[in-house]
């Protein structure tokens, strides 16, 4: 028998500082590289057990899973068995009465021992069950994670599309709005340059309607001035023209009477030739009358006078 410290499950939980359920777990998951001992019907604990524990509980603070903390304790320590109390004496020549005793050593070991390997094929089996269980946890976590992973692609690609198309559209319009205005500075730049070249029409087009106001005041003075003149030519004229007419009514008037004065003196005349010629004849028949008639001088006849002009 050694002298080496003993602890119970209650001991443990108490110097780790841990739940004992927890304690207990450890014990059941991990007791291949736990070391303990049988006295009687329970188990008992040494330092090293303390020790292993302890490493457990540091690699569960650190968030380790049951998986890689056994991993870890697998490199760090070789699978333990049970510890007998009684020390097996390698030698020759056992005595006849310890026979008995050896021989319920080795029954209590071969039970125990297949105990430990019951335990041991128990534990592994949950472990394999918990590890499929994990795996397939972690088989539909990853098939979520990929789901989402897709569905953010797909979002990412679709919002990326979309914007490119809202920049797209946005540029677009941008340049459309930016060529509309470039359009319509210069439609107004023309419109400005129409308006100051109708501007200077309008003041030449004024210039030249005061020329012509101005022209036409003269023309109008002129045309009034002309009138006056005209109209005083005509007064004039008229006038003339009455002192003519009246001239010439004059002269008709002196010539209708020289024309009566001529008829008369004609037919005077003609009367004087009938008489002159009846003279002939009486003088013709009569010789002596003729001759007396002959040396009469005859009466002068009176000039016409000369129409006047």
């Amino acid at each position: 028998m050694s002298d080496t410290k003993k602890y119970t499950v209650i001991e443990l939980a108490e110097v780790l500082n841990v739940p004992r359920t927890t304690v207990t777990d450890w014990l059941v998951r991990y007791s291949s590289y736990i070391d303990y001992k049988i006295q009687g019907k329970r188990k008992v604990y040494t330092d090293s057990s303390v020790s292993v524990l302890k490493e457990i509980s540091e690699l569960r603070n650190k968030g380790l899973s049951s998986f890689d903390i056994e991993e870890e304790l697998a490199k760090r320590h070789p699978v333990h068995g049970e510890v007998s109390d009684k020390e097996q004496h390698e030698g020759e020549g056992l005595e006849p009465e310890e026979s008995d005793s050896t021989s319920l050593v080795l029954r209590k070991s071969m039970t125990e021992m297949g105990e430990t390997i019951k335990n041991t094929l128990l534990e592994m089996n949950r472990r394999i069950e918990e590890m499929e269980k994990v795996n397939a946890a972690n088989a539909a976590r990853a098939n979520l994670w990929f789901a989402v992973v897709i569905i953010l692609f797909f979002a990412l690609v679709a919002a990326g599309c979309f914007f490119y198309l809202k920049i797209e559209t946005s540029y677009t319009e941008n340049q459309r709005i930016l060529l509309d205005n470039r359009t319509y500075l210069n439609d107004l730049k023309t419109a400005q340059e129409q308006m100051n070249a109708n501007k200077t029409a309008i003041r030449e087009k004024e210039n030249e309607i005061l020329k012509l106001e101005s022209g036409l005041e003269k023309q109008a003075k002129e045309l009034r001035d002309s009138e006056t003149s005209r109209a005083t030519e005509m007064i004039d004229l008229k006038n003339k023209f009455a002192e003519e007419k009246l001239n010439l009514l004059k002269e008709l008037e002196n010539a209708r009477q020289d024309r009566e004065k001529l008829a008369q003196l004609q037919a005077a005349i003609q009367k004087q030739a009938d008489d002159q010629e009846k003279q002939l004849k009486k003088a013709a028949e009569k010789p002596v009358e003729a001759e007396a008639v002959q040396e009469k001088p005859a009466e002068p006849q009176p000039e016409p006078k000369e129409n006047p002009k």
